[in-house]
């Protein structure tokens, strides 16, 4: 006995031996691919051709009179990113390498090729024709980090892109914006172009969910406070300054001299350290109809632009644009942290109607399944089901009918939306049991009838606090933010005494009679839940997060049914949205689904995950990926 568990642990011992011999191979091969790439090929944009020209001389600046049905006369669409992190992680606010790597295959795929600004000019000024499906590429947020991440797929693809810049920050060396070294450096990169995302990055007339007045913050005071907010805030340029009354605390004078002071430190700077004012301009946060929340402060947002820039992206949402369009009223479209691939695509072929090449990932495994509504990637050890705008998505297990299962499934959709799994159902998943995370709600239903619903939140353990506790939090959270980051004596003073003041205050907890605080859900929001289904007769079982959570509730569809996977769009989007933008695609996330026989699990009806050498393989390839993306972005 004992000679056998030595021979067992020797073999471990191997096993882990040449895992970590091959991460070190890996990392060590990383390294010379990256310093040999650096070094013997440096590779440069290839513009693509665009020298054709309609038979109109000269659209002018503004274009709004011009048709879509103009001949050849086909756009372009704008895509634009906040940033890219290097790990593709759950709680990241931006989209990961990995996911930028994958759309932009995807894109390219689909056929389309990049402009340049100068591009998008003569477009609008000379009436150039543009490519079939041309894409104006844009990184928002002047992160200097994102450009070297974003660098390995644009010299993949021969993809050019602007890169935003704030001008308050490029002397700046300790930013992690772009700075003036940074932006010279980006403009020796063939692949790059320079915009501008303005003077600063700064909010106004801010309120929280309470109504309380939080003044006016800086960018890190934000980044402190946000948490505590919902829409009821304003970019520095898009209002006059207002009170705790929502009154104007300001002359429209004062307005406009505040405006104009922007836009001319904008042009002060630019020309300074570039040599000239970038063409490019997105001005934050607008989206309104206009350039501004105030037809007063929009009026001198639209002199001022038009003065300063050569073409401005002043709405997002959307990614087309056209003759019918103002040069400087241009939309994009913000690649979220939770768009998979294919929600992506659905959302530019829903603005454009241009064949999309879908991502269907693993072939094998896509043939296993009926699609009949939406797309579905499957990728290794997870299935994503895409909807199709307002609508939903449905995938049905092909060939396996089954009445008693035992299922385990990881579902890592976004809350606000309906994923589901349905068990003894028909193709159109009309009949059957349905197992549902909406809204962040556990659902469980059959036909018409609710037989179990459980809030989440409950689950997890709130209520946490009461609003009372909620709402003093962000008080003092505010206050310890301006003493930290303001630049102004008298306001951090102010705030020093207010939150001495606030943490003596009380306030009356849950248990006191405080009233429950539930936080509100965001489009932007993602989360992780395990299910264990278990399906026996007329009962069933449920676990979730390890937990049962369902004891032998009674059910009443009987005898062998399909295996089906659901998606939906939540009708009721546009208020879990705090950029106030709806998104009308939904991704449904299924990872390493399981199901094997209730009486034997070791009869397996249906799996996907990684499994032996194939799980060590996808982990090595990771380390991989880890080390180049460090590489990349530190050295």
């Amino acid at each position: 006995m004992a000679r056998k568990n030595d021979a067992h642990f020797q073999k471990r011992k191997n096993i882990w031996k040449i895992i970590r011999t091959s991460a070190q191979v890996i990392v060590i091969l990383a390294i010379l691919v990256y310093v040999a790439k650096i070094l013997f090929f440096n590779q440069r944009y290839d513009p693509v051709e665009t020298t054709a020209y309609s038979s109109s001389s000269n659209y002018g600046l503004t274009n709004s009179s011009y048709s879509r049905t103009m001949p050849e006369d086909s756009g372009f669409i704008c895509i634009s990113y906040n940033g890219i992190v290097a790990p593709d992680e759950l709680d990241s606010r931006v989209v990961s390498q990995r996911a930028f790597q994958e759309q932009m295959a995807a894109l390219h795929a689909s056929g389309y090729v990049t402009i340049t600004q100068q591009d998008v000019l003569d477009y609008y000024r000379n009436g150039k024709q543009l490519p079939e499906k041309a894409m104006l590429l844009i990184f928002e947020d002047g992160i200097y980090n994102t450009t070297a991440l974003a660098q390995p797929s644009l010299e993949k693809y021969n993809y050019k892109a602007t890169a935003l810049t704030y001008a308050e920050e490029l002397g700046n060396i300790h930013s992690q914006y772009i700075t003036t070294a940074n932006m010279k450096s980006l403009l020796e990169n063939s692949y790059w172009e320079l915009g501008s995302n303005g003077y600063r990055l700064a909010y106004i007339n801010v309120y929280d969910l309470y109504n309380n007045y939080y003044g006016h913050l800086n960018t890190n005071e934000y980044v402190n406070i946000y948490r505590y907010l919902k829409r009821d805030y304003n970019h520095y340029l898009m209002d006059f300054l207002r009170d705790e009354d929502r009154l104007r605390e300001e002359s429209e004078a004062a307005m406009r001299e505040r405006i104009e002071w922007d836009y001319q430190q904008m042009h002060d700077i630019y020309s300074t350290e570039l040599g000239y004012v970038p063409s490019l301009y997105v001005l934050m946060h607008a989206n309104t109809g206009a350039f501004g929340y105030d037809p007063q402060v929009s009026a001198i947002n639209q002199e001022m632009i038009t003065q300063t820039f050569g073409m401005n992206f002043n709405r997002q949402g959307s990614c087309y644009n056209n003759l019918e369009a103002s040069i400087y009223d241009l939309t994009r479209l913000q690649s979220r942290n939770y768009f998979y691939t294919n929600h992506l695509l659905m959302r530019i072929w829903d603005d454009t109607g241009h064949d999309m090449a879908f991502v269907v990932g693993d072939e094998e495994e896509a043939a296993r399944w009926y699609v009949d509504e939406g797309v579905a990637e499957c990728k290794g050890n997870k299935i994503v089901l895409t909807t199709e705008p307002y609508a939903t998505g449905t995938m049905t297990l092909k060939d396996v009918l089954l009445s008693d299962v035992d299922m385990t499934v990881t579902l890592q959709g976004n809350p606000v939306g309906v994923q589901s799994v349905h068990l003894r159902t028909d193709r159109k998943l009309k009949t059957g049991i349905r197992i549902a995370l909406e809204n962040n709600q556990l659902v469980i239903s059959e036909g018409e009838s609710e037989l179990f619903r459980l809030d989440l939140y409950v689950f997890d353990g709130g209520p946490f606090m009461s609003e009372e506790e909620h709402e003093l939090e962000g008080l003092i959270a505010l206050n310890e933010a301006i003493v930290d980051w303001d630049e102004d004596p008298e306001r951090v003073e102010e705030a020093r005494l207010k939150l001495a003041d606030l943490k003596r205050l009380k306030v009356p907890t849950i248990e006191e009679g405080g009233t429950p605080f539930y936080p509100l859900l965001d489009l932007s929001d993602r989360d992780e839940r395990t299910l264990r289904i278990q399906l026996m007769g007329s009962r069933l079982n449920l676990w979730l997060d390890g937990q049962q959570v369902v004891s032998r509730l009674k059910v009443s569809s009987t005898g062998r049914g399909n295996v089906a996977f659901g998606a939906e769009v939540w009708k009721e989007g546009e208020r879990f949205s705090q950029t106030n933008l709806y998104d009308d695609v939904y991704d449904a996330v299924f990872i390493d689904p399981v199901i094997t026989d209730p009486y034997d699990s070791k009869t397996i009806y249906y799996q996907y995950r990684y499994l032996g050498m194939e799980a060590i393989t996808h982990a090595l390839r990771n380390i991989m990926e880890d080390a180049v993306n460090f590489f990349a972005t530190h050295f």
